[in-house]
Formats: C-alpha cells, sequence, structure tokens
C-alpha cells in the first residue's frame, strides 16, 4: 500500500480509511459498554456511531466525513469519560469545534439535496457570502438548539448541564465563533470548486451519487 493510498484510502470497501477506523472505535465503545452493563454510555457512543456511520451512508468529502467523526468522537467519549467534568475547558473545546466541523457537513446534506447551492458548482462573490452566511446561521442554530436542550433535560430529566446565564452566554459565544471558523473554511473549499461528494482517489472527479 503505497503513501497516498493509506491517506487517501479506498483499503477495502468495508474498511475504506482512517476514518473508518476511528468509526469503529466509536462504535466498538458503545459495544464494550454495552457488554460492561453501562447501558447510559453505550446509548451515547451508539448515537454518536449511528450519526458517524449516516455521514460514510452519504459519501461525504473525507474532510467532512473526518468532520462528523472527530466531532461525533469528542461529544461521545467527552460525555463518558467524564472529560466535561475532568477538564474545565473541554466544554468550551467542544462548543468551538463542534459547530466549526458540522456546520459545513449540514450546508453539505442541504446541497445533496438541492436546497442550497453546491459547493462544486461555479460560482461567484454574493454566492460565497450566501455560503457563509447560510453555513454560520446553522452552526449558531444548532448551538441555541443545543442550549435549549441543556436547559430543559435540567427541568424535565434532572441533570446539571446548564450553569447559568453566564455559562450559556458563553457557550453561544464559542457556538457562534465556531460556526463562522466553519463558514469561511466552507467557502475556501466552494473558492476550489472541491465539491459535496467524496473523490476517487488519483482521479480528479467525484463519484456518481443519484440526486
Amino acid at each position: 500500500m503505497d503513501a497516498r493510498r493509506l491517506l487517501l484510502g479506498d483499503w477495502t470497501p468495508v474498511v475504506r480509511d482512517g476514518i473508518d477506523l476511528l468509526r469503529l472505535a466509536i462504535l466498538g465503545g458503545a459495544l464494550w459498554y454495552a457488554v460492561a452493563g453501562d447501558a447510559g454510555a453505550a446509548a451515547v457512543l451508539a448515537v454518536m456511531g449511528t450519526v458517524t456511520l449516516v455521514a460514510r451512508g452519504v459519501n461525504l468529502p473525507r474532510v467532512y466525513d473526518l468532520s462528523v467523526v472527530v466531532g461525533m468522537a469528542l461529544q461521545g467519549f467527552g460525555e463518558v469519560w467524564g472529560l466535561y467534568d475532568r477538564f474545565v475547558r473541554f466544554d468550551d473545546l467542544v462548543h468551538l469545534t463542534l459547530p466549526m466541523l458540522t456546520a459545513p457537513v449540514v450546508y453539505i446534506a442541504l446541497a445533496r439535496a438541492d436546497v442550497v447551492p453546491d459547493p462544486r458548482d461555479e460560482t461567484h462573490l454574493r454566492h460565497y457570502v450566501g455560503i457563509a452566511v447560510v453555513t454560520a446561521a446553522l452552526g449558531i442554530t444548532v448551538g441555541a438548539l443545543w442550549e435549549i436542550y441543556e436547559w430543559r433535560s435540567d427541568a424535565w430529566l434532572g441533570t446539571d448541564l446548564s450553569e447559568g446565564n453566564d455559562d450559556t452566554n458563553g457557550d453561544l459565544v464559542r457556538d457562534s465563533l465556531g460556526a463562522l471558523i466553519g463558514a469561511a473554511l466552507l467557502v475556501a473549499w466552494a473558492r476550489f470548486g472541491w465539491g459535496s461528494v467524496r473523490r476517487i482517489p488519483g482521479v480528479n472527479t467525484h463519484e456518481a451519487v443519484d440526486a
């Protein structure tokens, strides 16, 4: 196996690349905790792993497939291993990186559904601005919805996710910053016309995907 194939993947139809190995680590973690009798941890990792399988199924570009998997790994293992409690800034890290990694993926999913322009399409400045605005708005919205979930979860389920207004506002600021960074990265992606579908290694085309 040469270095290019090792990096870009398509090793086998089942395990394509290192991204799949990380995906399997999340799913394997779910199985491990299920066998160990920790249903809560198993459920968290199972949900995160399922999201990564959906991302694999829609054949995202490698960078954004990796973004989803890394984001779900941070969220899942961070919760299971208690990293939010052990490291004061871990919550800040997640609130910055998750919108940065996932907002572009949501945009690409909408592009695949022909709701918004595909990053691969020929575009102009006003379209780049539109891509940035929509992507940032998606990331900020996801962050806001998560804060609403934390607020209601504390009230209805007895959790202790929300630590007050300062914590919520700080999380929203970091969500917004992450979403803006993700939007800028997607504009750069669009500028080079790299598209919304996983490329075939060694070929400057993308794999066919039904509309």
